[in-house]
């Protein structure tokens, strides 16, 4: 299933192993990979360190922490879900730093106000400004993460990005996910060691939108001003959902959104919530608790480290639905692996699925992003990145509405079972369009 590789166009600048497309330099690149550090990095963030306030700080009952958790992530996702597509139309004809400067600031705003919540009432409202801020950033940094490479470094492309994005979990986990017990180690109590520790995500949301004002690219990567650009960017999201018509393989990439995107929210909202859980039966401190699931993380950070640069190679040497199928195989082994794990402080047993899991999740996104870029139609591709991304939205909603509700009723383990069927879902959409014919562009 090997495809003819395309010759780089060689107006454009070889930066590494990768060709860009002509008008990006070397710093362009750079500080993408910078943005998409920050952008993993502060993701992570939230939800990782998010248990703590509902703990500490809320005083939420631990029988209701996985369905309040759920609820956190619908409504941000959920509001995520009414913007991304029209942001993504709205930057095709724009272009995208301007829209990526705003998102990092209204997030900055978010974690500012977050560890002030009196009540579960201001902590949904709060959530509701990080969700705006997310979902523009998100959009940007995935529609930019499409519009640097040239087709014949795609694959390298996202396997690098996902390489880098991998120490912004361990930032997470080593660094930032350490800093309540740190700050409560001081002397501080917890309402200020809250405060404290998002004000710092605060800071360095402000930084990396200076950083993003003078690295970014500036103005449209498709200059030419076409009747799809023209267009309003309502007409431009629906340009986007329309294109998956003409392209099975577009639509597939959609769909892998889906699962992908679950799978991390997956990850991100409910592995330290099953620390918590277990460590509150086990006598484990919260914050100790949030330590140890950081460092179970490794694992994953190991997996991805290894797996994520040689998975790319592999996607720009096959065909690129096949790629996704392989992926998506993973993704269901290693998600049903960690969905069977009784005890997460049996470490052995919680590292091995973890490296497992670590490999599936790494390779769905570089595979789904490899194939989005390949497809979306690039006079519209911010608008096919918002639909990408508004799918993904789905997925993750789908993840934490249900994945709270069996989380509390079936075990923590559940919600990762649960997106192995998904995945699996989405390698046998895989198998048929491989098996009609259609899998090649």
């Amino acid at each position: 299933m090997a495809e003819v590789q395309q010759e780089p166009d060689q107006s454009g600048i070889k930066f590494g192993p990768f060709w860009l497309v002509p008008g990006v330099s070397r710093v362009n690149a750079c500080t993408f990979f910078v943005c998409s550090f920050t952008f993993v990095t502060l993701v992570t963030f939230i939800n990782f360190v998010q248990p703590y306030i509902l703990e500490e700080i809320l005083h939420i009952p631990v029988e209701q922490q996985g369905t309040v958790t759920g609820y956190l992530n619908f409504l941000h996702e959920g509001t995520a879900l009414i913007i991304m597509g029209v942001v993504g139309a709205i930057s095709d004809r724009s272009g995208r730093r301007m829209l990526l400067i705003t998102g990092f600031l209204i997030w900055a705003v978010g974690f500012m106000l977050f560890p002030t919540a009196a009540s579960l009432t201001e902590l949904y409202f709060y959530r509701l400004i990080f969700a705006v801020g997310v979902a523009t950033a998100s959009v940007m940094v995935i529609a930019t993460m499409q519009d640097f490479p040239q087709e014949v470094s795609r694959g390298k492309w996202g396997g690098l990005n996902s390489f880098i994005t991998s120490f912004a979990i361990l930032t997470v986990s080593l660094i930032l996910a350490r800093l309540p017990g740190n700050f409560e180690g001081m002397g501080y109590p917890p309402e200020q060691a809250a405060r404290y520790t998002y004000w710092l995500g605060a800071f360095i949301a402000i930084l990396a939108a200076v950083i993003f004002r003078f690295g970014f690219f500036k103005g449209r990567i498709i200059q030419d001003q076409d009747v799809e650009t023209r267009k309003s960017p309502i007409a431009g999201f629906i340009a986007g959902l329309r294109a998956a018509n003409d392209s099975p393989r577009l639509a597939l990439s959609y769909a892998s959104a889906f699962a992908a995107r679950g799978d991390i929210v997956v990850i991100g909202a409910f592995y330290s919530l099953w620390f918590v859980r277990a460590g509150a039966e086990q006598g484990v401190d919260p914050g100790q608790a949030i330590i140890a699931a950081g460092q179970s993380l490794g694992a994953l950070l190991l997996a991805n480290w290894l797996w994520a640069p040689v998975f790319g190679i592999i996607v720009d040497r096959i065909n690129r639905v096949v790629a996704l199928c392989i992926a998506m195989t993973l993704a269901t082994i290693g998600y049903y692996m960690i969905g069977t794990v009784s005890d997460p402080y049996d470490m052995p047993v919680m590292l091995a699925a973890t490296f497992v899991l670590g490999i599936g999740e790494i390779s769905a996104i570089v595979a789904g992003n490899a194939l989005l870029g390949q497809e979306a139609p690039a006079k519209i591709r911010g608008a096919s990145v918002g639909v990408f991304g508004l799918v993904g939205t789905t997925g993750i909603l789908f993840a934490t509405f249900f994945g709270g509700r069996v989380f509390d009723s079936f075990g923590p383990g559940a919600p990762f079972t649960m997106m192995a069927g998904v995945n699996a879902i989405i390698v046998l959409i895989a198998i048929l369009i491989i098996l009609s014919g259609r899998s090649k562009p």
